[in-house]
């Protein structure tokens, strides 16, 4: 997924605005720094600025969604998993049959190789291939398997083509793991002479692997494939495997928040110039060029006013969203006691009666001289160490999953509780720092409480 703030989109756009001031240079000075040419380079890196500020802005709010998701979804463990939900754990990678990468030659689960040749002092792309194995999710309660099949990015620094054409859902489905080469450059000799080495190509090897036994975080759709539960991409959720914990890959975002409120600040800065631009262009008088650039940036103070108001009415109902998260796992929970109660007062009541009837044939095997086969003592050995041994009981299993359904549910609600703390503790923030405290003041937004256990 993009990884969006204000700092790296004022680059972008900087950049980009330099590149346009490049291609309209020329060897002849004259032309260069001529008015026309001068103002028409401002009005195309207005253009840059005011479009890209929005543009970029919208990218975040969209990913944004996706990390709420993230952030919000509680870490499972892997016999939790259920078809058709969304699900986040973290574990180990594990395979029964790893590849090899073509180059390194190194054991993984999924490798991304692109080899490059030199050809007039460029590097060309001459192969750019990837694949992967049948691998899983390991963690103390079982195993997942993972489908690669939709990956759409690593970190390699090149495009991931798609590894199954027939289908596309997300674009920020991603897998992290490690570069086990960056750029090795070698040469290809395509001919010899007198066994001598006369002509070669230059070429430089990247390759990017998961490899078996790393620690990840996942996130993706649980679904079903033969039968097995399968953890993919879908269109709502994309799948993510990442080395970093779900607080540091949650937390590497929201850094950059900011930039939904200091886009207006590029976005006047853009529109601005696109107005001085116009007016050389275009002759406007003096009274209609001021009327313009007054109304154009009042309206973008209210587009602030607008943006701020919103952005507390989500950060206040996305804690009122998690306080309802909260409420469903105490139901899960108060409907689970009373089945655990019952279940125990019946294995109690149970293992009495079976404990009862062991202790009576225990008794008769030996006390009853009937039950003892004559010149056999052994036998009667036999029977003593048999008599030891209570029956299984089947029902003890059925206990232990439900105990382990309890405390899966108290770990769901603790997740829950810290949930809303975290979305109370930022929209608190919000509403109390300068000017969006005022703001707060006139739209009747207040503090949230904080849940106290």
């Amino acid at each position: 997924m993009k990884r969006i703030n204000f700092f790296s989109t004022l680059g972008s756009l900087l950049t980009l605005c330099f590149f346009v001031w490049i291609i309209f240079s020329s060897s002849d000075c004259n032309f260069c720094y001529s008015m026309p040419s001068i103002w028409l380079r401002t009005l195309i890196s207005g253009i840059i600025i005011f479009i890209g500020a929005i543009y970029w802005s919208k990218e975040f709010l969209k990913v944004e969604k996706i990390i709420y998701q993230i952030e919000g979804q509680p870490l499972l463990q892997t016999d939790e998993a259920v078809e058709g939900l969304p699900f986040a754990g973290e574990g180990i990678i594990e395979t029964d049959n790893p590849i090899k990468s073509p180059y390194a030659k190194v054991d993984c689960v999924f490798y991304h190789s692109i080899k490059e040749i030199k050809y007039r002092k460029r590097w060309l792309i001459k192969e750019n291939k990837s694949s992967f194995c049948p691998f899983y999710l390991r963690d103390d309660r079982g195993k997942l398997k993972i489908n690669l099949i939709f990956i759409d990015k690593d970190f390699s620094g090149y495009d991931l083509n798609n590894l199954d054409e027939r289908t596309f859902y997300q674009a920020n489905s991603e897998v992290d793991g490690d570069l086990v080469l960056n750029k090795k450059e070698g040469i290809d000799y395509q001919s010899k002479l007198l066994g001598i080495p006369i002509f070669g190509i230059r070429y430089r090897l990247t390759e990017f692997v998961l490899r078996p036994g790393t620690k990840v975080f996942i996130f993706g759709k649980v679904g079903k494939k033969n039968g097995e539960l399968v953890l993919k991409e879908d269109k709502d959720f994309p799948l993510i495997i990442s080395k970093k914990s779900r607080k540091q890959y949650v937390e590497e975002f929201y850094r950059g928040e900011n930039i939904i409120y200091l886009r207006h600040l590029l976005v006047s800065v853009g529109f601005t110039l696109i107005v001085f631009a116009s007016q050389f262009f275009l002759k406007i008088n003096e009274i209609s060029f001021l009327l313009i650039l007054f109304w154009g940036n009042f309206l973008i103070l209210l587009s602030i006013l607008f943006t701020i108001y919103n952005r507390m009415t989500t950060l206040k109902n996305r804690a009122l969203y998690s306080l309802s998260n909260i409420e469903v796992e105490l139901k899960r929970r108060n409907d689970l006691i009373p089945q655990l109660v019952t279940l125990i007062k019946n294995l109690t009541h149970f293992e009495k009666e079976i404990q009862n009837l062991v202790g009576q044939i225990r008794e008769k095997i030996l006390f009853s001289k009937d039950y003892i086969p004559s010149g056999k003592p052994s036998f009667v050995f036999s029977l003593k160490v048999l008599s030891e041994k209570y029956p299984k009981l089947v029902t003890s299993e059925n206990y232990q999953k439900l105990i382990r359904t309890l405390i899966d549910t108290e770990e769901r609600l603790a997740h829950s509780r810290e949930f809303y703390n975290r979305s109370v503790r930022k929209y608190n923030i919000l509403i109390t720092q300068f000017p969006f405290n005022l703001l707060a003041l006139v739209f009747g937004f207040k503090r949230m409480d904080f849940l106290q256990i």
